[in-house]
């Protein structure tokens, strides 16, 4: 279940979700409660004003004229809508010199001598229960707080500082939170109800088009289940297919192709192998029949057992070959056995182990260039020179010529063989290196098994680097090896 690619993105989709919107909401939530509260600091803020308007100093006592603003809830008792003009300067323990007394005319007067605060007005809300706001400190900028109120619920205060007529006169108003509260749990209260049904909601919608995106691929595995190897030459069909899918059909149609020709090419091995071994096994067996079907004589037994030995060489020839080639393909690319070398050896190597045989021919090899250091297997390298030289020699016109050179380019070393045969005809060139491949009129005339140069590719290409061919008939043919520079 955990490693299903459908849960993993319905999962995936669900913790961002989560992430976000959760994020968003209590961003939401904490946007709701600034603005709530700074709509309530802009309405104190314009009480505060309005009620220093209303502040006189006549005969040295501060006065305030209630009479425009002591109604409504500031005339409810404990109601939360409080308002308080104080005097003076905040004693060291916050409180009042002296009580205010609630005035017939609506006003509160204090004496203009004292020097504590003194509260010189209040709302009957807070006078009726005989309460008050605190009074701490001045501010002349005036400042916007939550305090705990007179009736034990959250207030907010707005207070500011002014000089009236050189007096120290502090204004403080202020505004229940009840209803901002009330909002905010219930926004809150919403957003845990709302939130869980969104997520289950999504999570079942992003499972349904998880499964729907996903179909393609369940389609797409079943035919590549139904490609055996009876059908290797069927391919997908890449058109209709999702963008996402299309770069995987694609490689796996090179794919097939790839491994549908490496079967081929094991079905011609097999095929090849079983010709070349069935012949001398037919000329065994033939001669074995014809002589132990009546006596013979010694000379004659001899003949028989020359001709079964020679059949026997050229199978053992061939099983050597077979053997050879699979050596060479079991080198491994970049093998941890290699070792910085100089290809200059490895020709020289090759050269005296084949000097004899082209000298019976009279074929003369020259050498040019110097030398190249390379990594690899020196043995295998050695084998690979070989076999192509060899060839150079046996395909080579009487008294012919080999030239071997070594040169460096873009940091490869190559290494070409050139002879002076008849040459490759053109149709031919791209099939000199296939296992057992032999051209009609070489065949007869020089013998082989046709493994030489598939095993000099297979050693080629498991150091890094590639072979070629270049000929013309009649002219000479000319294989260039390229190995990568150490």
């Amino acid at each position: 279940m955990l490693s299903s690619i459908k849960f993993r993105l319905t999962a995936l989709f669900l913790a961002i979700s989560f992430v976000t919107l959760s994020g968003l909401g209590i961003f939401l939530y904490y946007q709701l409660e600034s603005i709530t509260i700074g709509s309530i600091d802009s309405h104190l803020h314009s009480e505060v004003q309005l009620i220093a308007g209303l502040i006189e100093v006549e005969q040295g006592r501060v006065k305030v004229d209630l009479n425009e603003i002591a109604v409504g809830d500031y005339a409810v008792p404990l109601s939360g809508h409080y308002f308080q003009v104080v005097e003076g300067k905040p004693a060291d323990d916050g409180g009042f010199a002296a009580d205010a007394r609630y005035a017939a005319d609506g006003g509160f007067a204090a004496d203009a001598g004292s020097a504590s605060a003194r509260i010189v007005a209040r709302s009957a809300s807070l006078g009726r229960v005989d309460a008050s706001l605190p009074f701490e400190e001045l501010h002349f900028k005036g400042v916007h707080k939550t305090i705990e109120g007179p009736a034990k619920k959250p207030l907010r205060l707005g207070e500011q500082t002014f000089m009236i007529a050189g007096r120290t006169v502090t204004v403080q108003a202020s505004e229940s939170l009840k209803d901002t509260q009330r909002l905010l749990a219930s926004y809150r209260d919403s957003l845990l109800m709302i939130l869980p049904a969104v997520f289950f909601i999504s999570a079942v919608v992003v499972f349904l088009l998880a499964r729907f995106s996903l179909a393609s691929i369940n389609i797409f595995s079943e035919k590549v289940g139904a490609i055996t190897e009876q059908n290797l030459g069927d391919r997908l069909e890449v058109k209709g297919l999702p963008s996402e899918l299309l770069p995987l059909a694609e490689n796996f149609n090179s794919m097939m192709s790839r491994l549908e020709e490496s079967f081929e090419g094991q079905r011609r091995f097999l095929s090849d192998a079983s010709h070349q071994l069935r012949t001398p096994a037919a000329v065994i067996k033939g001669y074995c029949d014809v002589t132990l079907g009546r006596d013979r004589s010694d000379e004659e037994y001899r003949d028989s057992l020359e001709k079964i030995n020679g059949a026997v060489v050229r199978m053992t020839g061939v099983i050597e070959r077979i053997l050879e080639s699979a050596r060479a393909e079991g080198v491994s690319h970049g093998g941890a056995g290699f070792r910085e070398l100089d290809l200059m050896e490895v020709v020289l190597d090759a050269v005296r182990l084949l000097k004899e045989g082209a000298q019976r021919r009279g074929v003369t090899i020259s050498i040019k260039g110097g030398s190249q250091k390379v990594s690899g297997d020196r043995v295998r390298l050695v084998e690979a020179v070989s076999n192509v030289v060899d060839n150079a020699i046996k395909y080579n016109r009487e008294g012919g010529e080999v030239l071997i050179e070594l040169s460096a380019a873009g940091g490869y070393a190559a290494l070409t063989v050139e002879d002076s045969g008849a040459g490759i005809e053109e149709g031919e060139r791209a099939r000199v290196f296939e296992r057992f491949y032999r051209s009609d009129e070489t065949s007869a005339e020089v013998a082989g098994s046709g493994l030489g140069l598939s095993i000099v590719r297979s050693i080629v290409q498991a150091h890094g680097g590639d072979v070629g061919c270049e000929s013309r008939g009649g002219v000479g043919t000319r294989f260039i090896l390229r190995l990568p520079l150490a």
